[in-house]
């Protein structure tokens, strides 16, 4: 077992000058197959026998299912610490090294009381239960991504892997939490907000979806193959038994998220509410239109130029990265962002869309279209559509790669 200081000492230090006493913290120390787990039952991060076994079992119960998946860790026992956080966060893990050179993971598990603060502050409906699983699982993967790191099966230096695939681990594992959906909100809320790559937690929800789609194996591939490869070539090396791209995944991805069909997706109609005037509080908790639009309008029969953006997030909840606000002309503006523009049809009369983009930008285009409620759709392979009579809300995705501006706007036209 690796050693190492402890935070607290079992010394009660008496402050005279205001008459106050810090009382001793006594650690005590649990040993499981594959963990150590250290723990306090006084002070400010005191915890219940009760909780030091769910920390217990949920972590080894993750253990097991990495190892089942094919995931490897580092022959040592993997220290964990159950305490209270301050800085908000859940959970983290660390590599730290013994004197002899040798690594062990190191997790800290936040104590009961930081959990019940972060359900407070969810909108995601989640049990101190499965918090405490979820949080676990995350943990323990970035243990085994770090192991992956240090002998050469994985690569922790890039963004695009570390929070987005350990979040995706986390429905993987407990599949009832959902509280993957909470930084989501991020991406949700702004799908043009920031190139894929440079996201982070919030990236979780497409990993999640190739979860349902390909299972855990691809998640193991990807891990291999960010070894060799960076950025969407890793993937597009992981996908290669599923003969698809990491673009292609990514355009079926949008429009699942367009046609409601994405997991979870009955959660996400209910997930936050709208803002109300000036203020991010609602009374009334309208729900908020998730994925956000960059476009929503009205199809009168008459021909129809939309280039400009004329919607966005109206939820109470603000994203860090925006898209391009109300007036600007229409663009995608990041790498693998996604714009969602909307049309009524309201006597269901057909239509044929035009697009034209930057003909330095490779675009790809997907239209969803809804009839008595029933949603299809499809990948566009040219740059004109015609929707069918009898269409009653149609919504257009446009996502696409690196090069180019992504300037673009469609012309609507009587058609049939």
């Amino acid at each position: 077992m690796v050693q190492r200081p402890k935070a607290v000492i079992a010394l009660a230090i008496v402050l005279l000058l205001a008459g106050l006493s810090v009382a001793a913290q006594v650690w005590e120390e649990r040993q499981t197959a594959h963990f150590v787990i250290s723990y306090t039952t006084s002070g400010p991060d005191a915890v219940s026998a009760s909780y030091v076994r769910l920390v217990e079992e949920s972590l080894e119960t993750a253990y097991a299912q990495f190892v089942a998946a094919g995931f490897e860790v580092l022959d040592a026992d993997i220290l964990v610490d159950i305490l209270y956080i301050a800085d908000g966060s859940l959970g983290t893990e660390v590599l730290i090294e013994d004197e002899a050179g040798g690594w062990s993971p190191w997790i800290e598990i936040g104590s009961e009381s930081v959990m019940r603060e972060a359900i407070e502050g969810f909108y995601t409906s989640v049990t101190l239960e499965d918090l405490v699983r979820s949080t676990c699982a995350h943990e323990v993967f970035h243990a085994f991504q770090d192991s992956a790191d240090l002998v050469g099966t994985g690569d922790t230096s890039e963004i695009s892997w570390v929070e987005a695939h350990a979040t995706a681990i986390q429905e993987f594992v407990v599949p009832a939490a959902n509280d993957y959906l909470e930084p989501a909100l991020e991406f949700l809320l702004a799908p043009d907000g920031v190139n894929f790559f440079h996201r982070n937690y919030d990236a979780g929800i497409y990993w999640v979806y190739i979860l349902e789609r390909f299972g855990i194996q691809a998640i193991h591939n990807v891990m291999r193959s960010s070894a060799d490869y960076n950025g969407r070539h890793a993937i597009d090396h992981a996908y290669v038994p599923y003969d698809t791209t990491f673009f292609d995944t990514w355009v079926d991805f949008a429009l699942a998220l367009a046609t409601n069909s994405v997991p979870d997706a009955e959660v996400l109609t209910t997930l936050v509410p709208e803002a109300e005037g000036s203020g991010w509080w609602t009374t009334n908790r309208a729900t908020a239109q998730i994925p956000t639009l960059t476009y929503q309008g009205m199809w009168t029969g008459k021909a129809l130029v939309i280039d400009t953006v004329n919607a966005g997030n109206k939820s109470e909840y603000e994203p860090y990265m925006a898209d391009d606000t109300i007036g600007t002309p229409l663009r995608v503006a990041h790498s693998y962002g996604i714009d969602f523009l909307e049309l009524e049809n309201p006597d269901a009369s057909p239509m044929i869309v035009e697009f034209t983009g930057d003909p330095e930008t490779t675009f790809a285009l997907g239209v969803a279209t809804s009839i008595d409620g029933t949603w299809s759709a499809d990948v566009l392979d040219g740059e004109s559509y015609t929707v069918p009579a009898g269409t009653e809300l149609i919504r257009l995705v446009v996502t696409r790669t690196e090069p180019g501006t992504g300037a673009y706007r469609f012309v609507v036209k009587p058609g049939g």
